[in-house]
């Protein structure tokens, strides 16, 4: 049975502030010691509030994120699959892994903003389309980071013999974290492929997560998996009390997680991710 550490770590929005903020608040998560992550959401529009909200892209931020730190591992809680084709995908995670010698950790969910994608002419297929192309996103993410020569044909997607240099840092490749709490499409997807299983919980409701972690309980039994492979994490949003954070992190814990992702609404000042690494024990 695997033995998990216990992390902490926050997400902040790439909208509503620019670089210089952003890079200081990464460079006192890095210096700090406390944090084991920081994530950011991926975006065209901003999902909260008016469309003219600006917004940068998290891919690209991660590139200045990779320089300025030596320690934080970082991720995208979640890349839209509907955004990029896979291959693409791979080959800037690989190279974000390399840039950071090995602190990637890969989200990727189903994507789910319908006026973004209206707006900028970019495809958004029904649920169940959504999700069988996420299936096959994962099995050639996984097949081009891990095999000298990859072949892979599927409904959406076909590689002949590719050859992808170089491999990542991490080995057999950067950690997949799937988040969501669907218990007929999401949870079995995060059985099969997840190294971390990220649960959503922005309704302050830990009794649902118990109820989720049962559902992977039994889709990791039917797919021949010890769950103890998986880490999982918690996300909520921060409540706006460092004591009430502190209590929601023991709760989930207690309850099970090995994970807590603290989201803070935009713009994230500089001193608030120290304030509750305090309040949590750091």
């Amino acid at each position: 049975m695997t033995v998990r550490p216990f992390r902490h770590s926050f997400k902040v929005w790439a909208q509503d502030q620019d670089w210089p903020e952003l890079r200081e608040v990464w460079i006192e998560a890095d210096r700090g010691g406390f944090w084991d992550a920081v994530w950011l959401n991926d975006h065209l529009y901003a999902p909260r509030g008016e469309e003219s909200r600006p917004i940068m892209d998290g891919w690209t931020l991660f590139g200045g994120l990779a320089a300025i730190t030596t320690r934080i591992r970082f991720g995208t809680m979640l890349t839209a699959n509907t955004f990029r084709h896979p291959v693409l995908l791979a080959k800037q995670a690989v190279t974000l892994d390399r840039m950071s010698q090995g602190r990637l950790e890969l989200g990727v969910g189903a994507g789910w903003h319908e006026r973004e994608h209206e707006a900028f002419d970019i495809d958004l297929p029904p649920v169940r389309e959504r999700f069988d192309m996420l299936e096959e996103t994962f099995q050639i993410l996984h097949g081009l980071m891990t095999e000298e020569v990859f072949d892979f044909e599927g409904k959406y997607r076909t590689i002949s013999s590719a050859r992808f240099e170089p491999k990542p840092v991490q080995k057999p490749r950067p950690p997949f974290v799937i988040g969501g709490s669907g218990p007929r499409r999401t949870i079995p997807l995060a059985a099969r492929w997840a190294d971390q299983w990220n649960y959503p919980d922005f309704t302050s409701e830990p009794d649902l997560f118990v109820a989720s972690l049962r559902r992977l309980d039994e889709a990791c039994e039917e797919f021949g998996r010890e769950r103890s492979e998986i880490e999982v994490s918690v996300q909520f949003r921060y409540p706006g009390d460092p004591a009430e954070t502190a209590d929601l992190a023991a709760t989930y814990r207690e309850l099970g997680a090995n994970h807590v992702l603290v989201s803070f609404m935009p713009p994230t000042s500089t001193d608030l991710p120290p304030r509750i690494a305090e309040a949590l024990g750091g």
